[in-house]
């Protein structure tokens, strides 16, 4: 046995090391690209990798489970939290200091339409609170073979072409109704310069980044089990989810101990794992956004049934005005006209590259593989039995009220909470707020989830 968590040790410092490393790269080559060759846009296929190079650390990290979401929502488990304030606090600083010297990053900044993201963040925490999955980590799923994720994508693709249906109809009052534009931390007040939107990405940066670094992992923890006292040596103490490690070791009988443990425990070697991997996570999501564009992961659900329609009723399609806007279709002289990367970009390429990173990594690295046989999440059993009819049924409606609001909102996870906040985004600042509040409300009335506290609600 110990050998065997010293060959799983030996896995994933590598593949950490490794990860970062291409991570350098990637943001080295989009620096030449602009800087010297003056090219803006990278070729779509870099979305691949750079999709990859996300999914992995999410992969390692288990945030593809649906139990990890649930907890990590209800603020049981605030490893996320930790991580994305890491990504986020230090991303913002980097891509600003970055804009000083790079001709043209690929901003996304989303328009602040408050009626469309409040309500969409709404709709979007709630079915995750049920599903237990956001876009991305759904791809993530299914290239780790759960077979509930199978259906999260229907679900999560019927919700997106039903907000496609509508939008028309909508738009006006959701979209153009209090619509301020595309606000920053900075523009909001007066900072316009590259230098001024530096200068607070400092503060903005320092005060995420100290909720890596101060914030205790687990409920009721002193601060002195935090990133910052553990990473100083302060406190040596290892303290373990030893509830979760149990539930992960049956759920995954193959998978590495080593890893396992590591990601269910508080201690130095874990704050030094959240390091590597934090960084490369986020010079990863600051690069994608220097190479070609903003990294989100819903869109390509809206794109997929723009293509399918597109092939059922090309005239219906290229009609339709959210598909004018995503799916690369249009009419002229009353021709329907279909390019299909025009207006979405590589998010399709990036997507794929989610799949195959959740697929790698647990075949390879992880080994939490689950080849599609039948398994319900324990947080989902506690509430409703081992039904694996009512689980996929909880997957599908969860799914789709994740895709319909992250559409309904123009961001997810990733487009939003990930790459919007890197941006000092007010909008995806305002999202976040919105889905962790459905979020709360599905977790603690419908799964009977304690919040912020470890176990339920009986």
């Amino acid at each position: 046995m110990q050998e065997y968590d010293n060959t799983g040790k030996k896995v994933y410092w590598t593949a950490s090391s490794i990860l970062f490393v291409v991570s350098i790269l990637m943001m080295g080559y989009g620096i030449y690209q602009q800087v010297v060759l003056h090219v803006y846009k990278a070729p779509l296929l870099l979305g691949i990798v750079a999709g990859m190079l996300l999914a992995i650390p999410l992969e390692l990290w288990n945030f593809s489970d649906p139990d990890t979401l649930f907890r990590v929502m209800a603020f049981q488990d605030r490893f996320l939290i930790v991580c994305f304030g890491f990504a986020i606090g230090l991303g913002a600083i980097l891509l600003y200091g970055l804009n000083l010297f790079v001709p043209h990053p690929n901003f996304g900044i989303k328009d602040l339409f408050v009626l469309g993201i409040v309500l969409g963040g709404l709709i979007f925490g709630l079915g995750v609170g049920i599903a237990g999955y956001f876009p991305g980590t759904v791809w993530i799923a299914l290239g780790q073979g759960r077979r509930d994720a199978i259906y999260a994508v229907a679900g999560g693709l019927l919700g997106a072409f039903t907000w496609s249906v509508i939008f028309g109809s909508v738009r006006g009052l959701l979209w153009n109704t209090l619509n301020f534009g595309p606000v920053t931390w900075a523009t909001l007040f007066g900072f316009n310069t590259r230098l001024g939107m530096f200068l607070v990405s400092l503060v903005f940066g320092a005060i995420l980044f100290s909720v890596f670094l101060f914030l205790p992992r687990f409920p009721k923890q002193p601060t002195r089990q935090s990133c910052a006292y553990h990473l100083s040596g302060a406190n040596r103490e290892v303290v373990r989810f030893n509830e979760v490690i149990d539930e992960e070791t049956r759920k995954y009988p193959n998978a590495r101990p080593y890893i396992t443990r590591l990601i269910n425990e508080s201690s130095i070697e874990n704050a030094r794992s959240i390091i590597l991997l934090g960084l490369e996570f986020t010079i990863t999501a600051v690069a994608v956004i220097i190479l070609r564009q903003i990294f989100g992961e819903s869109t390509t659900y809206s794109w997929i049934g723009a293509q399918i329609s597109y092939l059922i009723n090309p005239v219906w399609a290229a009609s339709n005005p959210y598909f004018q806007l995503f799916g690369g279709m249009h009419l002229v002289n009353g021709i329907p006209v279909n390019h299909p990367f025009s207006e979405i970009g590589w998010e399709p390429f990036s997507d794929l590259g989610t799949f195959l990173g959740g697929l790698v990594s647990s075949l390879i690295i992880s080994r939490r593989f689950m080849g599609f046989k039948k398994q319900v999440p324990y947080v989902w059993q506690h509430r409703f039995g081992p039904s694996e009819s009512k689980r996929a049924l909880g997957s599908f409606i969860g799914a789709f009220m994740v895709l319909f609001g992250a559409r309904m909102a123009n961001g997810c996870a990733s487009g939003h909470i990930l790459s919007g906040d890197i941006q000092m985004a007010v909008s995806s600042f305002l999202f976040l707020i919105m889905v962790t509040i459905g979020a709360w409300i599905a977790l603690r009335y419908i799964l009977h989830l304690r919040i912020n506290a470890q176990g339920y609600v009986d």
